[in-house]
């Protein structure tokens, strides 16, 4: 049941719901019962499935969809008010979904010890830059649960470093929220609260829990990293007071100090080393107080105090604070404040994506870019732009969900969910390449003659669009090029076609101009060739220029040490001049459509005033395949997951010294018969026999992060490095009854890599840790000797190393692993073996530490 105000009907996927929708209707113009529209008519408006309102049947709701249609046309970036009631609360729309769509993620059930009515959450960004798509799944997230439990959702500016804020981004921050769908209860500002921050940092001293430090600042790097306790750690609680109201001054001295927590300089967690919490800045005024604070907080000393003072009762934060939580709660605890639960969600990370804003401002200020809003850019302004909608990226939010599985991400599924949206509702409407376009000349009207079909095939509530014929129309060059003389076409929203003469240039092969006839009466299902088309009147088609956007990076994940400057793509806008169908013209900016054979697109710029070149932005959708016209950015690269073979093939040959097919295989070019005889006599992977150890694919990783699986009691979550360009592998294993999480981090392990990834109570596990187990149960690491390469492949003494299976089948009386786990042992010098032939890396042999003749698995 859909309720929205005093209405409510049924589904609206059901004639009666859409019966009671129009019956509504028929005596108000809104849902809300108001003069005019509000976000609740628009919400409903995306619940009701394209062509469903017959104008017989439901007139009254016909009309209404047809208003809000253009409405939205003519005020694309309106935020819509909400009528003040219904089970939307503010929240919003991204944040009402409580049941579990298609592909949706778990979202409930997540909140440790949430009571409806009293949750509330918060998003706390800091205004120094625009909001990217990493920002908008944390804003969605903590908004959803703010809805889902009837609490509150606070928005919080983080403005604690003066030198790298700005009221513009803070003001475009509140603006993408808005068109996200996202209305916070609460708006505020960490500076809000500087005064009872400054007595919380007073008290700590006084505590003896936090000390003034005048330490050069590279010193105290050095320290913190080798565990050595500053010189003034334990100077008097008199002194500290005295440096910290020079710092509160602002004076010369107090410029030298930092306040720093009293925490743990040995702990294993660098991060628990005496952190700073109070550092003093004069240089820049803060943009709401000017000069009156000479000394701020650090974020992870305000953090924690404001969600306490503020009645945050869960912080949701991503898993790169992993580290940190032990800090956030010390904080909660030394400062006397109530505690806050904190829930950890996987960072989003995109393949050739760049996510800091220090690494997006440079863009923007060296003019790399046009601007914050660049199509190009992952900021949400950016990717709105691009022809993204909030629908779909709502959706993909809900698909990720909280999964602390931390992958890098290919766009392709998330432009693939946004087709889904855009797909039944854009019109369709044609373009010719400019360049070498072709005329081709009929026996058509001899003055142009007007003709209407739909603008969609499957929604008719899109209405019809004009079709001009005439005599002579333009045609793609490549398509002209793929016809022979005689043969039979159709052209499309027209008729079939007759191609009788075909003019070529001598020089170039190029089709100069065709002529043809036409076969109005033929059978479209005859021609194996359907053709658009735009008619050839010169002062009435729409000048386009088609823009196509590859990668602004050229290297796949984006390191903090990486200089920009060497990975830039010089060529990542790619225009493409066309001749447009004359309706265009009409076309308003922000409006998606879809260029029929060639893709989606977005007015970026209309063709007004007269004679303007219309710009259009293309849409990517997820595939790895153009639709018929090939682009000029070639979409399995953008796409990655779906469509980089080839790549990937490249990067392993680099990676092996072995030649990588030729790409020219997949335009159709038989390979040479020699480039079968340099194939392994062994075969394909899966041909080989199931006991064939070469089908394993075991490397050496490095075990970066390691922290309890919140729902599995045995299992460590864990994020490898095995060198691949995609990042750190996540891996379940379980090792929590065998070792401390301190004992794990940082080392050296064997991981066999060619395991199908699995859900492990919710975790995502993309390997095995191979470990060794004594005959009484002792478990310890297989482990590569010093100088091993992070990311080499373990092999086999004595054995040729041939190319592994690429997924291990699983299936019983299939799976390699199965067949030749038992043959995996630690010799009697507890050094890692298959029947008893050594497993070595480029430095050495695997070994573990105490374990002789032990199983490994």
């Amino acid at each position: 049941t859909c309720r929205h105000m005093a209405a409510s009907f049924s589904s609206l996927k059901t004639e009666a719901g859409l019966k009671e929708l129009n019956n509504h209707l028929a005596e108000n113009s809104f849902i809300g019962g108001k003069p005019s529209a509000t976000q609740e008519d628009f919400d409903l408006l995306a619940q009701i499935a394209p062509g469903a309102l017959d104008v017989e049947q439901y007139p009254h709701a016909r009309r209404w969809s047809q208003h809000l249609r253009t409405l939205k046309t003519a005020f694309p970036f309106r935020q819509w008010p909400r009528s003040g009631g219904g089970s939307a609360g503010r929240g919003g729309g991204a944040g009402d979904a409580s049941g579990k769509g298609k592909d949706q993620a778990r979202l409930e059930g997540l909140l440790p010890n949430a009571v409806e009515g009293k949750v509330c959450t918060r998003f706390p960004p800091e205004p120094s830059g625009y909001l990217h798509i990493g920002h908008a799944k944390a804003a969605m997230l903590n908004n959803h649960y703010a809805r889902h439990y009837k609490g509150k959702l606070i928005l919080r500016f983080d403005d604690t470093n003066p030198s790298k804020e700005k009221m513009e981004f803070a003001e475009s921050i509140e603006k993408d929220l808005g068109t996200l769908q996202i209305f916070p209860d609460k708006k505020s500002h960490t500076s809000d609260y500087f005064d009872q921050l400054q007595k919380l940092m007073e008290k700590l001293i006084k505590d003896g829990k936090a000390y003034v430090d005048d330490t050069e600042v590279d010193k105290m790097r050095q320290e913190r990293d080798a565990g050595v306790e500053s010189c003034r750690r334990n100077q008097k609680v008199d002194q500290n007071l005295k440096l910290w109201q020079e710092m509160l001054a602002g004076s010369e001295e107090g410029l030298k100090c930092c306040v720093r927590g009293k925490l743990d300089m040995q702990s294993k967690n660098k991060c628990l080393r005496d952190p700073v919490f109070y550092r003093c800045k004069t240089d820049t005024p803060h943009p709401r107080f000017g000069t009156k604070y000479k000394a701020y907080p650090t974020y992870d000393f305000a953090c924690p105090c404001v969600d306490a003072i503020e009645g945050v009762t869960h912080a949701l934060r991503t898993i790169e604070y992993k580290d940190r939580d032990e800090m956030y709660k010390w904080v909660l605890e030394a400062t006397g404040s109530r505690h806050v639960e904190l829930v950890e969600f996987s960072k989003t990370q995109f393949s050739h994506t760049v996510l800091s804003k220090r690494k997006l401002t440079w863009f923007v200020e060296n003019g790399h870019v046009e601007g914050w809003n660049d199509p190009r850019f992952p900021t949400v302004q950016g990717v709105l732009r691009r022809g993204m909608t909030v629908e779909g990226l709502a959706e993909f939010v809900m698909t990720q969900g909280m999964s602390k599985a931390t992958n890098l991400m290919e766009w392709d599924k998330i432009w693939a969910i946004n087709k889904q949206k855009i797909d039944p509702v854009v019109p369709r409407y044609t373009a010719v390449g400019k360049d070498d376009a072709v005329v081709l000349k009929l026996d058509g009207p001899p003055k142009p003659v007007c003709t209407k079909d739909k603008k969609h095939p499957k929604n008719d509530e899109l209405g019809d669009r004009l079709i001009i014929q005439s005599q002579e129309i333009w045609v793609e060059q490549e398509d002209a090029e793929a016809m022979e003389a005689g043969e039979q076409v159709t052209l499309l929203h027209w008729g079939n076609a007759y191609i009788d003469k075909i003019n070529k240039d001598s020089k170039t092969g190029k089709v100069t101009n065709l002529v043809g006839r036409l076969n109005l009466a033929g059978n479209v299902k005859d021609t194996k060739k359907k053709i658009h088309w735009v008619p050839k009147l010169e002062d009435q088609v729409t000048p386009i220029l088609l823009r196509e956007f590859d990668h602004l990076v050229t290297k796949p994940k984006i390191e903090d040490d990486d200089d920009i400057k060497t990975i830039i793509n010089p060529c990542s806008v790619i225009d493409t001049p066309a001749i447009g169908d004359p309706t265009m013209k009409t076309l308003t900016k922000g409006t998606k459509l879809q260029l029929e054979r060639r893709g989606y697109f977005i007015v970026d710029s209309t063709a007004f005033p007269q004679g303007s070149q219309m710009v259009l932005l293309k849409i990517p959708d997820g595939k790895a395949k153009d639709m018929s016209m090939k682009s000029k950015v070639d979409p399995s690269k953008l796409q990655g997951a779906q469509g980089n073979k080839g790549e990937k093939a490249a990067q392993d040959a680099k990676a092996t010294g072995k030649a990588a097919p030729e790409a020219d295989a997949k335009k159709g070019k038989k390979e040479e018969p020699k480039a079968k005889a340099k194939a392994k006599a062994a075969g394909k992977p899966a041909e080989r026999p199931i006991d064939d150890i070469t089908r394993l694919n075991i490397k050496v990783g490095r075990m970066q992060k390691v922290w309890p699986h919140p729902e599995a009691e045995k299992l460590f979550c864990e994020e490898i490095d095995l060198g691949e360009p995609s990042g750190p592998r996540t891996i379940a294993s379980g090792l929590r009854a065998h070792f401390k999480q301190e004992e794990l981090e940082g080392q050296m392990v064997i991981v066999l890599c060619n395991l199908k990834p699995r859900k492990m109570q919710g975790f995502e596990s993309q390997g095995m840790v191979l470990c060794a187990t004594s005959a009484n149960g002792k478990v310890e690491l297989m482990q590569p000797p010093a100088g091993a390469k992070v990311g080499e492949r373990v092999t086999i003494e004595g054995i040729e190393m041939v190319d592994p299976d690429d997924k291990l089948n699983e299936k019983s009386g299939k799976a390699p692993w199965e067949a030749l786990r038992d043959g995996c042992r630690t010799t009697k010098d507890k050094v890692g073996s298959y029947k008893g032939a050594v497993w070595m890396t480029s430095a050495g042999p695997v070994t573990c530490k105490t374990v002789a003749d032990g199983q490994i698995s």
